[in-house]
């Protein structure tokens, strides 16, 4: 063996095949000089002399051809004490030995990273893999996957380690449905079980969000809602949840819609003498369609949810499920509700833990870490949002970077990182790497990795469901871990659709079309 080059994160190694005969890709090597051991992965294999042949000679079929292999690899740690380290304090000489890491040194020098929780087991050693706990939940982390990775299956293993301490409080954003059976989580059903009456959005968040009237655009009809509003929420705020009674709302709208006032004057001759001339007031026939707009909504049945008159003490009973540590995981099911209207519930029951975990002194703070399934969908990297979507997504950049001060953080999942907000991902000490197959995606991850880890990135590709890099500071080694399945598992919202045409069930087309021409 020859060391042939070390830099500062990889070291070049030349040996022929005797020494190294067994070695494969990602394995680990250590190279020390006696003094100081190195913790290398191998990343690429070359045969020199079979690259550098011209032309192999008749004699070289029955005599054994000499060949040397180069071994590239990369720098992940130091063994220091026996205990494998990230930090690197100090490089060894050129003159040093290089030996295959065996199981029983892999488990050796890990044998101390057993604190938190196991999410598997490390694939080519067979030694459980521990993530702190401390380090995973108090910086933000992230886990990304394809569709079919595995996401869902990790999630459910991390909330069913942390459902076993008694204090826990992790709140999971549910768009599909797939962790309400969980028998240690709260499940809230929007929409199902659970109203969310319009008003907990907020007089503005209402406006855009749910009614989808432009604030930018339609000064004249913002005008008049406002007056509206504070006619019948005398004591409201416009960015607060304020009780305020909707059908007494609409009235007042189409009041201003049909609205005649008097001039002062009265009619002097004519059928009309005596009267006070009338004309149309300010808004009138200006909110047509702004009323239309408000009844319809409140007619739609998909949207019943948010039109039943809860009285203000309603918020406090909401939140009181939602934060209260009495469950380890509440569960905010958003599977029956429209998408149009899922996102924007996210962002107030959002706004809301974050303000209230404000108010606490740092000694009264219960931590809550929030898990935000298909995050990218409503924290987007994108600088072409409405006024509204940014509010929004400035929601999640806050707590982003200041979150951790008052006992709040984030565990997003998303299937297209390269969608999903920067200053969030940049804010992430955690990544959970599963199978990916875009390169864009890719690229956004590599970008974010600490120095040292992007090359492992693109063996991703060859991942299979379960498998995972978790790269940062919760673990202590980026290898591969399989993870293992947790005792209740997530409930896939898959259509096995060969298997439904193979039964060829029937279809009610007629109650169907009619369930959704009446709403």
């Amino acid at each position: 063996m020859k060391l042939v080059k070390i830099l500062s994160d990889k070291v070049q190694i030349r040996s022929d095949y005797k020494e190294f005969d067994d070695v494969r890709i990602n394995d680990l090597i250590a190279v020390s000089d006696g003094e100081v051991e190195l913790v290398t992965m191998v990343n690429t294999l070359t045969d020199i002399d079979t690259e550098n042949e011209e032309e192999i000679g008749e004699n070289d079929y029955i005599l054994e051809h000499s060949s040397t292999k180069m071994l590239e690899c990369s720098i992940i740690g130091t063994v220091k004490d026996g205990t494998f380290q990230k930090a690197i304090d100090k490089y060894p000489t050129m003159k040093v030995s290089a030996h295959r890491i065996s199981k029983e040194e892999f488990a050796s020098m890990l044998s101390r990273y057993t604190e938190g929780f196991c999410i598997g087991e490390y694939s080519a050693y067979e030694f459980p893999a521990y993530v702190d706990g401390n380090k995973f939940f108090q910086r933000h982390a992230c886990i990304v996957g394809n569709t079919g990775a595995g996401k869902s299956e990790t999630v459910a293993k991390i909330l069913e380690q942390t459902s076993k301490l008694p204090g826990a409080n992790v709140i999971v954003f549910d768009i599909h449905g797939e962790y309400k059976e969980l028998s240690y989580a709260r499940n809230i059903q929007i929409g199902g079980d659970r109203p969310f009456p319009i008003w907990m959005f907020g007089f503005t968040d209402m406006i855009s969000n749910i009614l989808k009237i432009k604030e930018e655009s339609a000064t004249v009809a913002m005008t008049a809602l406002r007056k509206c509003y504070y006619n019948v929420c005398p004591k409201g705020k416009e960015n607060r949840p304020v009780y305020f009674n909707y059908v007494e709302f609409v009235k007042l709208v189409k009041f201003l819609d049909e609205e005649m006032v008097g001039t002062g004057e009265v009619y002097k001759t004519g059928a009309q003498a005596g009267k006070e001339k009338i004309v149309k007031g300010d808004y009138n026939g200006k909110l047509t369609n702004i009323v239309n707009l408000l009844v319809d909504k409140a007619r739609d049945s998909k949207y019943q949810f948010l039109f039943e008159d809860m009285p203000q003490q309603y918020l406090y009973d909401f939140m009181k499920d939602v934060l209260n540590n009495d469950v380890p995981v509440k569960n905010i099911d958003l599977s029956e509700v429209p998408h149009d209207v899922a996102i924007p519930i996210i962002g107030v029951i959002t706004k809301l833990v974050y303000e209230i975990q404000r108010t606490y002194k740092s000694k009264d703070v219960n931590p809550v870490t929030l898990v935000c399934d298909e995050a990218h969908v409503y924290i987007p990297n994108d600088f072409s949002l409405s006024a509204s979507q940014r509010r929004m997504v400035e929601i999640f950049e806050n707590i982003a970077k200041e979150g951790r001060k008052f006992g709040v953080t984030l565990f997003p999942a998303s299937q297209r990182p390269s969608e999903l907000n920067k200053t969030i991902m940049a804010q992430c000490a955690n990544f959970i790497v599963g199978k990916m197959n875009n390169e864009n995606d890719k690229a956004m991850i590599k970008g974010m990795m600490p120095e040292g880890s992007e090359s492992v990135i693109d063996e991703t590709s060859m991942f299979s469901p379960g498998d995972v890099f978790v790269i940062g500071d919760a673990v202590p080694i980026p290898l591969k871990i399989h993870v293992a399945l947790a005792e209740e598992r997530p409930q896939s919202r898959t259509i096995a659709f060969w298997d439904r045409w193979k039964n060829a069930g029937t279809i009610d087309i007629t109650d169907a079309t009619t369930k959704y021409i009446t709403g």
